[in-house]
């Protein structure tokens, strides 16, 4: 289920060549009661048992008694089979994004860098991170936000050389400054943003109201 209809035709696409399955076996159907949210079906026992007897329970919420699912990472398996790479680019192409944005304090301005994967269960984002270190790359797992976070000029670059999100992949409305951007162009602006950051503060979505010289 996800809003960027790129990533429903890219399920679509490797759900046929993984299983040998028809183009109409795969059911798209938008989400009522939702903004533009999408889901794509495989009405499939087989292959629902063979995908949960593979990697286990796909269930990350808590059950109604407050206890976790035993969900996990093939960690060990992506590593070997040298998956990590676009097992993390669909992650975060999904379930992640990218903060760019300025802050101040005191007269002083910086900006706030940050790519993220949100994800609420702890054990999947100790996996995350195990993934991401087979990579070199050093993240932070902030579990009173429940995301990892990726903060640095350094790791920032190494995310983009070494997984990047997914082409079309569009940051959602939940976004304050960026909705309707691309995640992969706004991770190329941060990094852009070492370099000139005067060229971020002056974008015109930063622009505070007190800023704008109104006519006489």
């Amino acid at each position: 289920m996800n809003k960027s209809v790129n990533l429903i035709d890219l399920f679509r696409e490797c759900a046929i060549a993984s299983f040998a399955i028809s183009y109409d076996r795969v059911h798209i159907r938008s989400i009522k009661n939702t903004n533009k949210m999408f889901a794509a079906v495989i009405n499939s026992k087989e292959i629902g048992n063979y995908l949960v007897e593979r990697f286990g329970t796909f269930r990350t919420l808590r059950f109604s008694n407050g206890s976790l699912p035993n969900t996990r990472l093939p960690v060990k398996s992506l590593i070997e089979e040298r998956g990590v790479q676009d097992f993390l680019r669909t992650a975060f192409s999904c379930d992640g994004g990218v903060s760019l944005y300025p802050a101040s304090r005191n007269g002083k301005r910086w900006l706030i860098r940050t790519v993220f994967l949100s994800c609420a269960h702890p054990k999947l984002r100790s996996d995350y991170m195990l993934l991401l270190d087979s990579l070199g790359i050093t993240a932070r797992n902030v579990s009173g936000d429940n995301k990892i976070k990726i903060e640095d000029e350094i790791n920032i670059t190494r995310f983009r050389e070494k997984v990047g999100f997914i082409e079309e992949t569009m940051i959602t409305d939940h976004s304050r400054y960026w909705r309707g951007y691309e995640k992969q162009n706004v991770l190329n602006l941060i990094l852009a943003s070492y370099s000139h950051p005067k060229t971020i503060f002056d974008l015109p979505q930063f622009r505070r109201d007190d800023d704008i010289v109104q006519p006489a």
